[in-house]
């Protein structure tokens, strides 16, 4: 097990595109790093980087109309980046643009929220993505002028991956495959509508107002329990746990399964994952904390079809867990293992200034 690596930290205070300027400045190398391994990405699928842009300005207008002070921090990344506003949101926009028809199964998340818990509610995600995002993660502290606090653990120019709140509304996000895409919020995007709100609810009704670009899953927790937000551009369902517990991979669990268009290979392991993922925390029980959490995550029964994925699993498919994470909720803390959890250990960041 090698040592817990720490992220990059990176505070801002403010908002709109001030806000967006001195994230884009302060993380300038990664953010250009991150929109050259899009271009690049684009180029291997024969869309032009002018055509990429287009279609990002149109999600900016859907975007702006319902969140004008997000949509300027987006402009602000790219600019701060030294780059232009529409780079920035390209930057928001990775299965949109790059190839969401052929995409891998990406993330498994959970939420321990028993109300006898000893440590208060936990939720955690292992996020899979193309290995190259691995040297992307940093994590993003904002301090807007209105609205709680929030820290996010996020692709370099991202807005929001996965985080939480200083209200205790933590956010976690799965890949779904649906026929139906548009123009409206990016699915990242929406993590950050959510951590605006000060409980679960009224993220996800939050969440649910807006237009959405395509499928989303969201599983957000707070101080008092968990709910799950299966998501496509025309229709919203919400899933509550089951015995204290809520768990979820990469395919419909609620009646929107009528919109599931992913191949039988992709079924096959969003399901070996999900299922793993109940029989372990059976195990573990109501009183699994952070450690037990994170041994869950290391899981690798079941490879290609494990929790904690190896990009040598399944080469084709380019996917690795590249970054793993537990919110514990009620300390207002992080724990993060940059990397694949069961070779990494866990860093802890808390909801205050590095500096």
């Amino acid at each position: 097990m090698n040592d817990p690596v720490r992220l990059i930290e990176i505070d801002v205070h403010g908002d709109g595109r001030p806000a967006g300027h001195a994230y884009g400045e302060a993380a300038r190398a990664l953010v250009r790093r991150h929109h050259e391994l899009i271009a690049s990405g684009l180029a291997a699928r024969g869309m032009a980087l002018d055509d990429a842009r287009r279609h990002a300005l149109a999600v900016r207008a859907a975007t702006r109309a319902v969140a004008p002070e997000l949509a300027a921090e987006v402009d602000g990344v790219g600019e701060g980046a030294g780059m232009t506003a529409a780079d920035g949101w390209i930057l928001q926009l990775r299965a949109e643009l790059t190839g969401w028809g052929t995409a891998a199964p990406e993330c498994s998340s959970l939420a321990l929220v028993d109300p006898a818990r000893p440590g208060g509610p936990l939720a955690a995600q292992n996020a899979d993505l193309p290995p190259a995002y691995g040297n992307l993660f940093l994590v993003l502290r904002r301090w807007p002028a209105r609205g709680p606090a929030l820290i996010t653990v996020t692709p370099a120019g991202q807005l929001g991956h996965h985080g939480m709140n200083a209200a205790g509304v933590a956010v976690f996000g799965n890949f779904l495959r649906a026929g139906q895409w548009g123009v409206g919020v990016p699915r990242y995007l929406l993590t950050r509508i959510a951590l605006a709100e000060t409980d679960r609810h009224r993220a996800a009704d939050a969440v649910a107002a807006v237009p959405r670009s395509g499928p989303r899953n969201l599983l957000v927790a707070d101080d008092e329990g968990a709910l799950d937000l299966e998501t496509t551009p025309s229709a919203v369902r919400r899933l509550e746990p089951a015995g204290g517990v809520l768990t979820h991979t990469n395919h419909f669990l609620s009646e929107l399964a009528t919109f599931e268009n992913a191949p039988p290979e992709w079924l096959r392991n969003s399901r070996a994952r999900l299922a793993r993922l109940g029989e372990l925390l059976a195990k573990a029980g109501n009183d699994a904390g952070p450690a037990e959490v994170a041994s869950i995550l290391a899981d690798r029964d079941g490879a290609p079809d494990a929790l904690c994925h190896h990009a040598a699993d399944a080469p084709d498919l380019d996917i690795a867990t590249v970054v793993s994470t537990i919110a514990e909720i009620r300390a207002r803390r992080l724990h993060v293992c940059a990397g694949a959890p069961d070779s990494g250990g866990y860093a802890g960041y808390d909801l205050e200034e590095t500096g």
